[in-house]
């Protein structure tokens, strides 16, 4: 037996208290006048022996009562199963899941006011003394308290749904963590019941971070929507990168339908602006269709979007958000070496789209390349360390590098800034199979040059180029290849735009710059190197989303739209800015839809959708749960499945076997018989 106070033991030495009473009791004389004496002498001998039974089990009465009053106080029990129990009260933890996937539709409502109305049933019926943690996802500081269960009722009305997805290591560790912290400096806890209301989806059930736990006990409590599907918009996409003005494009919009049954007549609505268009459509159970429409930009600047469907089960992925940046200019920079060709030059002279700027390279200055979109280096045999470093900086800010090589490289200095731009390394100068031969169509660099693949294109001749060192192990994109299987142009991964020309523009290394492909080339780098914002961004994953354009360097960002007003994280660079929208905060703050971005004055518009992994309806099964928290360590877990609704699920935790409820009882019984041993024993 253990005890949750059992500090109050020490009151046991007030038993003294009734016994020293007694003891001057029976030392008390009492005159009595009596008309003979031989009459008292008889009956004092009659009832002494009487008298003294009467005071011991007065005496005994009164302290077994005092005792039981102390060990209620104390509250005895038996811990639950194992005798390793600390001596402490006990604790509830309680997690309720209200990403967005607990708004799917229950047999009793939304599954997020089932949980809420388990949870109520639990805690109403544990003890009164218990300590109780209640908490979401949200797993910030106003949940991080022990609760009464006064008070955690009152909290249990609060929680709503929301956009942040945990993962159920990360609930558990964050639950340990806390505790652990509140055993050691505030409370002592004893058994510890984790409760974890959920509808388990697998995008989420991740349990590789759960360390071994024999001591606590877990109830994983599944609630199951009524149906598993759900229809939503998993993304859109452009068919060419570029947004020109005069330009026709076409918008692809992916609709999945995530059920075993297949939809018939669904409205996908698409607003552009001004324009408004819709579609009907048939979808196949378990499958993403995809449609597309077509526009042309008429304007130019930013037009915002969006696509719609309907659905009757989960709603905030109904909705995805977007915007087209149609820019004005494009701002170019061209850095000369003493054997530069005048062919790039000329080239982006053509449109008057480019601004253009050429200079030497002993006259370049980091201030000149700050404003600028595309910076070239041409016919250079030579990169300083000073420029190297400059030119990977600005990579990291969105600036985008062309890279066009001299004749006669200093090989070291051009793999110094090459390694810092994520592109392959030159090599020895190759003068054999150096015919470009293959075109990679798909890339999105191509879309839109050519009118359709064709394999007897006419192209040019290159007579030297320098090898590539390491092209296995770049992540580079080959655009264009020669017949020897070195790449002739490369484009850098991810999203920066560093392109590399692996042969030299001089005439003594071939005649690309006659090509009708060369000017084709130069353009397209150009169009898409210009600094914009992003078409669309997810909240709680995009972590740097350029702003190429501020007011103030003092005054924060704010996003703002009719209902909300947000400061994200910021951070200012030379040439650029970053904000942030993967912390917490933004999660819980932010909502989908268009926003505008303000310095001083409107700097641009951001359209922001909400994460699509909560979208996903595959659950786990009780098999799967149950054998994921074992081999996580955890062997004291009792599944529950609620189907047909909280009100017909019973849901029995194991408690330690409590005491003190005797012990009141006891105690009352025992001033019972000191009551009738005094009023009726004469």
């Amino acid at each position: 037996m253990a005890f949750v106070n059992p500090g109050i033991l020490w009151l046991l030495s007030l038993i003294a208290i009734p016994i020293i009473i007694h003891l001057f009791h029976f030392r008390r004389y009492k005159t009595l006048y009596f008309s003979s004496l031989q009459f008292i002498q008889k009956i004092d001998q009659e009832n002494k022996s009487t008298q003294k039974l009467k005071h011991i089990l007065v005496l005994l009465s009164r302290i077994l009562a005092l005792s039981a009053i102390i060990f209620a106080f104390a509250q005895p029990y038996l811990p639950v199963k194992n005798g390793n129990a600390k001596a402490g009260k006990g604790l509830v933890c309680i997690y309720i899941d209200n990403s967005f996937s607990m708004t799917a539709k229950g047999v009793e409502g939304e599954l997020l006011s089932e949980a809420r109305e388990i949870a109520r049933k639990i805690i109403e019926e544990a003890p009164i003394d218990t300590r109780i943690i209640l908490h979401t996802n949200q797993l910030n500081g106003l949940e991080k308290r022990m609760l009464t269960k006064i008070e955690a009722l009152e909290q249990l009305h609060k929680i709503k749904e929301g956009p942040i997805a945990r993962n159920m290591d990360e609930i558990i560790n964050w639950e340990r963590e806390f505790i652990e912290r509140m055993n050691t400096e505030q409370e002592r806890i004893n058994t510890v019941q984790h409760l974890i209301i959920s509808d388990f989806q697998k995008e989420t059930f991740k349990t590789a971070k759960l360390k071994e736990d024999n001591s606590s006990f877990y109830y994983p409590i599944q609630i199951k929507a009524q149906s598993k599907s759900n229809l939503y918009i998993d993304s859109i996409y452009f068919a060419s990168p570029l947004q020109k003005i005069g330009e026709p494009n076409e918008l692809f919009v992916c609709v999945t339908n995530e059920s075993d049954q297949d939809v018939i007549n669904v409205e996908i609505k698409v607003e552009l602006g001004a324009q408004k268009r819709s579609m009907f459509a048939e979808i196949k159970a378990n499958s993403t269709y995809t449609t597309s429409f077509n526009y042309t930009n008429s304007t130019i600047g930013i037009v915002e979007g969006s696509a719609e469907i309907r659905d009757k089960q989960l709603f905030w992925d109904d909705t995805y958000y977007f915007n087209i940046n149609v820019a004005k200019e494009c701002k170019v920079l061209i850095i000369n070496g003493e054997l530069a060709t005048d062919a790039i030059k000329k080239v982006f002279s053509l449109e008057p789209f480019y601004q253009l700027s050429s200079i030497k390279e002993l006259s370049y200055t980091s201030d000149l390349a700050e404003k600028v979109d595309l910076i070239v280096l041409n016919g250079i045999n030579e990169i300083s360390s000073g420029l190297a470093t400059d030119l990977a900086n600005l990579s990291e800010e969105g600036h985008s590098i062309a890279l066009f090589p001299g004749e006669n490289c200093n090989l070291a200095s051009w793999n110094s800034l090459l390694s810092k731009l994520q592109l392959p390394l030159l090599g020895n100068v190759v003068s054999a199979g150096n015919r470009i031969n293959n075109i990679d169509y798909k890339n999105p660099f191509f879309i839109g040059m050519f009118d359709k693949e064709k394999e007897d294109l006419n192209l040019p001749s290159i007579l030297k180029s320098y090898s590539i060192v390491n092209a296995n192990q770049s992540a580079a994109y080959s655009l264009l290849k020669q017949r020897n299987g070195n790449p002739l142009l490369l484009k850098s991964p991810g999203n920066t735009s560093n392109y590399l020309y692996t042969s030299s523009l001089g005439l003594s290394f071939g005649n690309f710059t006659q090509n009708a492909i060369f000017p084709a080339i130069i353009l397209r780098m150009g169009e898409l190197s210009v600094r914009k914002l992003p078409s669309f961004v997810s909240i709680g994953q995009d972590t740097k989303i350029q702003i190429y354009t501020t007011s103030n360097e003092e005054k924060p960002i704010h996003l703002v739209n009719k209902t909300v007003d947000f400061i994200p994280q910021f951070q200012r660079f030379r040439s650029t800015s970053t904000i942030s929208i993967a912390g917490s905060e933004a999660i819980e703050k932010l909502v989908a839809g268009s926003y505008k971005l303000i310095d001083e004055e409107e700097i641009g518009s951001l359209a922001i959708n909400y994460n699509r992994n909560e979208s996903s309806m595959q659950i786990m099964n009780e098999k799967e749960i149950i054998s994921a928290f074992k081999n996580a360590g955890i062997k004291n877990c009792t599944f529950k499945a609620v189907e047909n609704g909280q009100s017909t699920t019973q849901l029995k935790l194991d408690k330690p076997a409590e005491y003190w409820r005797y012990f009141v009882v006891l105690a009352i019984l025992f001033v019972l018989i000191e009551m009738v041993l005094i009023k009726y024993w004469k």
